[in-house]
């Protein structure tokens, strides 16, 4: 079960910029909040204290007080493993810590990763999902920023075994792409965040034209979220200063990995048939 810690984080993309600033504070000095009173922490954020309050409720308590508790027993509860270790050792990396805590750090966050989307791994989604891209005409593989680099991972692992994966990065063609498709085409989208006015507008596009979206994000529940399925999880967690983490990476690559070994289950003889012609085709190039 998540704490409050996790809260902060999961909603922090949906905060206003204000509850922002009370968000990246509380990451920071979740210790010190314990003595502080709403005027203090609302001071120290440069935040109105309706702004603290609203941002409390948000995360499903009742005021302060409350929100102060549930940052108490996120910190001390051992089932956390600890927060301390989450949200400390093993959480931000800072500049000044030593190689060896950045080395640990780094490892924990993507093996956490790595654990919490097994544990989001939904079969029904995945067979959904396998099921789209197995009788789609064409397969397009979209995304942002570092998620396009995801999307093209997505396109060069599933390039091995057959013809009709694409990859395009440029937001522009992929509207114009999406613009044209049909209801035998599937756009599979990545954004951690699932909020970005590309996705939804891309969504828009394939939701007039009849084509199907799969989306692999880290928010069920985001904006974009309404034009995909089915839907994928990611389990990694990223820190407001963390965006674009490589624990983010892991666990989109993760789910890449889990489509494409279900995707080849579906048709072993031409999987095999298929990847023999692909590697032969390389190896005319490394001799």
């Amino acid at each position: 079960m998540d704490n409050i810690l996790d809260r902060v984080i999961q909603n922090y993309h949906f905060l206003t910029r204000s509850e922002n600033k009370v968000a990246d504070y509380i990451l920071k000095a979740k210790q010190e909040i314990q003595n502080m009173t709403i005027s203090e922490l609302a001071a120290n954020c440069g935040v109105a204290e309706a702004t603290v309050t609203r941002f409390c409720r948000s995360l499903g308590c009742k005021g302060f007080h409350d929100f102060k508790m549930a940052v108490a027993l996120a910190v001390l509860s051992p089932e956390v493993g600890s927060a301390s270790e989450r949200y400390g050792l093993c959480g931000e990396v800072h500049a000044e810590d030593s190689i060896e805590e950045k080395c640990r750090k780094l490892c924990y966050m993507g093996t956490e990763a790595l654990q919490q989307t097994c544990t989001l791994v939904e079969p029904e989604q995945v067979r959904a999902a396998v099921d789209c891209l197995f009788q789609a005409e064409c397969v397009y593989c979209f995304g942002q920023g570092n998620s396009s680099i995801t999307a093209m991972d997505a396109w060069g692992r599933f390039s091995s075994v057959t013809h009709k994966f694409h990859w395009i990065s440029d937001v522009h063609m992929q509207a114009y792409t999406a613009s044209l498709l049909g209801p035998r085409d599937v756009v599979l989208y990545f954004s951690f965040s699932g909020a970005t006015r590309e996705l939804s507008e891309i969504g828009e596009l394939l939701r007039q034209n009849g084509a199907r979206m799969i989306l692999i994000t880290r928010f069920p529940n985001s904006p974009g979220a309404s034009y995909a399925s089915p839907i994928l999880i990611c389990g990694a967690n990223e820190g407001p200063l963390q965006q674009g983490s490589l624990s983010a990476k892991i666990a989109q690559l993760y789910l890449i990995d889990v489509l494409f070994n279900e995707y080849c289950s579906r048709d072993l003889e031409q999987t095999i048939e298929n990847r023999a012609k692909t590697s032969n085709s390389l190896r005319s190039k490394l001799l």
